[in-house]
């Protein structure tokens, strides 16, 4: 009989993500029970899931044990590896860990039966019980450590993806209906919720601490911010009035054409905390550029500290509603550069319109787009992580979109995915348009690893889009023409190793998946990550910030971007977030492509409802035993 014969765990500081394969098909197994151990502790806790066998059913939503359940997959999330399964509490960190993964089958004479769990939950679905058995010794994974701290580099991510089942039951919406926007808005906008504080992850807690260290330091905090409008860090920014400097810029306009109404109300509480001299308003009240930034630099006894900086807005919706992710670097010599480029934004002064609600003629000056076209490079943790810091905007004068000059910033950023060996993982909001052969619009991460993974067999590539317009082959639609769900799969054809999602939500009940709310503002996704061969030691890099990754980020935009290599806990970590992510909405991508070819044939879609997915027979393994099934699984467990 077949075996498991490898398996592998990664993780950042809210998930893991675990991977095995085994040495051929099963006979009659119906999946693989997997366990945690503790290893400060020695307890073990059998993972949870929610999908049941095909003769049962889940309505509730209610959990049972992977002894009861089994995980009908090679790989596997563990989201509860600090979340509760079934609550809103959290397991405080750092976290040692490994995993134990078992196949089970039908219970049959002279086999071993899996014993009953005491976090199971029997009669908490509809359908008879299946009884199972063993089939195979248990196979343990490596060791890990679920913490931030990753060196002089700090790291955390939200659990904001609200397309969830799990947000359903929490806020008790009826069977049948998503949540109510107006509802999840309300509490994720309500300081000490404790909705709130569990979808905001470790993102806020990394925020506050910037904050105490300020506070029992005597520092002074230098930030410059796009989006401010939660109310907990407005009360924050506020309180350490007397030691802030703050840029503040626009955050768009109003459907009445009315700029800067995100920010009136916090901008007004902070000119009177803080006064005209340690407050700027940077305003960009014109659709040519932003001032997208969002990073806050730790200065103490007149020497920078650290950096707070990443993807996350300072709004409820950022910090809760998003997938969004922030990284610091508690070194002096990044956070001296954050320092120096925050100074160069104050002295590049731009025309503040009266009222502030005006447009304006905003356009950064040759100054500062003169200092922005050269990185700052620096080694730390004793030289083994090497980061290159790029801000914006860098070229010489705001350009034509159909311009095919190459910023710096991603010439840098595009040679390093050219020389990807193994692997692109990235996660976008939207860089630009991206056409399938590249040439609208090649100034862009997708339109990179779009063109790198069609040349190379060997390049594994996914990734996730959250602005339909950024997927692939996205054309308008005529207004003339029936409204048709938009694509949300690109996987182009005879090429195996590329599959690039739209995150989309569940529109209509299937099997025990009810309707789901996608977002909660302008993006679900909201992360500017790319991952390169996060298995390799020596090849890995991250590329996280503000920058969207596309080219008006680079000559229009105030932005940061951090190249960072040679760190493999944080390149995993980033990986498992992306890992995370496009699982996710792999799947409801799957069923709104299913919906759409039903749209276009004229042909209603008609889901089976009540009832689970999982196959009651060993079928179910005969795509994951196929080569052609095993390329991410097999980067993942190799020996790099």
């Amino acid at each position: 009989m077949a075996n498991i014969v490898k398996a592998k765990a990664f993780c950042n500081d809210e998930v893991a993500y675990l991977a095995w394969e085994t040495d051929g098909k099963i006979p009659e197994c119906l999946g693989f029970m997997v366990t945690r151990i503790f290893l400060d502790t020695g307890e073990r806790r059998i993972l949870p899931t929610w999908v049941a066998f095909k003769s049962q059913s889940n309505p509730d939503w209610e959990e049972q044990d992977t002894s009861v359940w089994p995980i009908q997959k090679f790989s596997w999330r563990d989201l509860t590896l600090r979340k509760s399964r079934n609550t809103l509490a959290a397991r405080s960190g750092p976290l040692r860990v490994k995993y134990e993964i078992q196949p089970v089958g039908p219970m049959k004479a002279g086999l071993t039966p899996v014993p009953p769990s005491d976090t199971a939950q029997p009669g908490k679905y509809k359908g008879k019980a299946i009884p199972l058995a063993f089939y195979g010794d248990a196979f343990e994974t490596n060791e890990i450590l679920a913490s931030n701290d990753l060196g002089e580099i700090s790291v955390g991510f939200n659990n904001g993806i609200l397309s969830t089942q799990n947000l359903r039951k929490q806020l008790r919406t009826p069977k049948g209906k998503a949540p109510s926007p107006k509802q999840v808005e309300k509490r994720i906008g309500t300081v000490g919720d404790p909705l709130r504080d569990f979808l905001a992850g470790d993102v806020l807690p990394m925020l506050r601490t910037l904050f105490l260290r300020a506070e029992a330091r005597n520092g002074t905090i230098y930030a410059a911010l796009y989006e401010l409008s939660d109310p907990e860090l407005i009360d924050l920014l506020v309180r350490h009035a007397d030691r802030l400097n703050l840029i503040l810029t626009t955050a768009g306009k109003n459907d009445k054409g009315e700029w800067d109404t995100t920010n009136a109300d916090a901008r007004e509480r902070l000119h009177k905390a803080i006064g005209a001299k340690r407050m700027q308003d940077r305003m960009f009240n014109t659709s040519e550029g932003i001032g997208h930034n969002k990073f806050a630099v730790l200065v103490v006894d007149g020497e920078p500290e650290a950096v707070w900086t990443g993807s996350t807005n300072w709004t409820p919706t950022g910090l809760c509603g998003q997938t969004n992710n922030t990284i610091v670097f508690r070194t002096r010599d990044v956070a001296q550069h954050y320092l120096d480029y925050w100074s160069r934004l104050h002295a590049d002064k731009q025309p503040v319109p009266k009222p502030l609600s005006k447009p304006n003629k905003a356009n950064q000056g040759a100054a500062l787009r003169e200092a922005d076209r050269q990185p700052s490079n620096v080694a730390i943790d004793g030289g083994a992580t090497q980061v290159q810091l790029w801000f914006s905007p860098n070229t010489e004068r705001r350009l034509s979109p159909k311009t095919r000059t190459v910023p710096p910033d991603l010439a840098v950023l595009f040679d390093l995915m050219s020389k990807a060996k193994h692997a692109i993982f990235f996660l976008v909001f939207n860089p630009g348009r991206t056409a399938e052969d590249a040439r609208e619009d090649p100034n862009t991460a997708v339109s990179a690893a779009l063109t790198f993974g069609s040349y190379r067999s060997d390049l594994f590539v996914a990734g996730v889009i959250s602005d339909p317009t950024a997927m692939p082959g996205y054309q308008p639609r005529d207004k003339n023409e029936p409204k048709v769900t938009l694509p949300a799969i690109y996987a182009p054809t005879g090429v195996p190793n590329v599959l690039m999602v739209r995150a989309a939500e569940i529109e209509d009940p299937i099997g025990d998946f009810d309707k789901e709310l996608l977002k909660v503002g302008h993006a679900i996704v909201h992360d500017k990550i790319v991952v390169i061969d996060p298995m390799s030691e020596a090849d890995c890099v991250v590329v996280t910030g503000s920058h969207n990754l596309g080219f008006k980020a680079s000559y229009a935009n105030d932005e940061n971007l951090a190249i960072i290599r040679g760190n493999q806990a944080l390149a995993c970590a980033y990986a498992v977030h992306v890992l995370d992510v496009h699982e996710h909405y792999r799947f409801r991508a799957v069923q709104a492509e299913i919906r759409r070819d039903a749209e276009l044939a004229g042909k209603p879609v008609k889901h089976a409802v009540n009832r689970g997915f999982l196959n009651e027979n060993d079928a179910w393994q005969d795509k994951y035993v196929t080569p052609s099934q095993a390329d991410l699984r097999s980067y993942l467990l190799a020996d790099q």
